[in-house]
């Protein structure tokens, strides 16, 4: 009797595992976004690459992620990182790539020097971009002062130096150009908000030419500014697991992160811009943008399943793609302002 028990456990035990996973596979394949860029297989099973761009229709906006993606060089080789070029943006160069491909909006990133500078800089550390280098231990921005980060170089041909946010905004600023400030770190708002504060009031930005995008940490403290905010949806760093078990499980805490933060933009990455998630997100009154691919089917497919931005280190590319089509106007403001300013 005992051993028919066995017998029976052994045949069982399969069985389940097989349905558990296929339950996983099932509930993963309807909750992420398997991107042509990465995963070309598994787009043909979730059929992603069958959306049919309507040429009648607008267009998603296009944001120059950091300005462009250029590749990193160093002793005059292409850098990698797992397995792709590694790309440097946030630099001169990139920024006037992104200008010359004419698109809808610029993203930078923000963080603070030690003696309070803001510089436009993604890494929190300086080893893996430029030629600062220690073996011992990382370098940080927010460990050097404005003058010591503007002697490092960036490994871009030709080389270029880190730039302050006031260089951006002297160079490239124009009357019509929007710019998306990626704030990295908390702890500097005083910073961002004072240069803000100065550029509006001297007539030289207006409140719909730009947007503050951050993590949700990052942006609790710009919830009350009254400025447009963009959440960031991550899927690495600190924030990284918790998002994809909301993802997974409790979609509905990213839709309430949105309206804690009182958000104009749900900015998603691309394994996570599932059809589910981004319609219940318009139907909130959220503008949703995506990052994270460079793909032409990936392009079209979140454009003909109502995805109003997109944001790419290829922006020539991406306009090409949808040539001849008028961007879609979202009315920032117009629904979610928290406090002012």
């Amino acid at each position: 009797m005992k051993r028919s028990r066995w017998k029976r456990k052994l045949l069982w035990t399969p069985l389940l595992c097989g349905l558990l996973a296929g339950a996983s596979f099932v509930l993963v394949s309807c909750r992420f976004y398997f991107s042509n860029q990465n995963f070309p297989s598994l787009t043909f099973l979730q059929g992603n690459d069958e959306a049919i761009l309507d040429l009648s229709s607008d267009r998603p906006q296009i944001i120059g992620h950091r300005g462009s993606g250029l590749p990193a060089y160093k002793d005059g080789e292409a850098l990698e990182e797992n397995g792709s070029p590694l790309l440097i943006g946030n630099t001169a160069s990139a920024i006037r790539k992104a200008i010359e491909a004419n698109v809808d909006w610029i993203e930078i990133d923000i963080r603070a020097s030690s003696d309070n500078e803001l510089i436009v800089y993604h890494d929190e550390t300086l080893n893996l971009k430029t030629n600062a280098s220690n073996k011992d231990e990382a370098i940080k921005v927010e460990d050097l002062n404005k003058q010591a980060l503007q002697n490092i170089q960036l490994l871009v041909k030709p080389p270029e130096n880190i730039l302050t946010l006031e260089d951006v905004f002297s160079e490239f600023h124009s009357d019509q150009r929007k710019w998306i400030f990626d704030i990295k770190t908390t702890g500097i708002q005083e910073e961002i908000l004072s240069w803000i504060e100065h550029k509006v009031s001297s007539g030289e930005l207006s409140d719909d030419q730009f947007i503050l995008f951050g993590s949700y940490n990052v942006l609790l403290e710009y919830k009350e500014s009254g400025y447009n905010l963009g959440y960031t949806v991550t899927w690495g760093n600190e924030e990284g697991l918790t998002n994809r078990m909301h993802v997974l499980f409790t979609p509905s805490k990213i839709i309430n992160r949105c309206e804690t933060l009182g958000c104009h933009v749900l900015v998603l990455p691309t394994i996570f811009a599932n059809q589910s998630l981004i319609n219940t997100a318009r139907s909130e009154g959220f503008a949703v943008w995506v990052y994270g691919s460079d793909n032409i089917l990936d392009h079209q497919y979140f454009s003909a399943n109502g995805v109003s931005g997109l944001i790419v280190d290829d922006p020539q590319k991406a306009m090409d793609c949808f040539e001849g089509r008028s961007p879609k106007i979202e009315p920032f403001g117009a629904k979610r302002t928290l406090g002012g300013h």
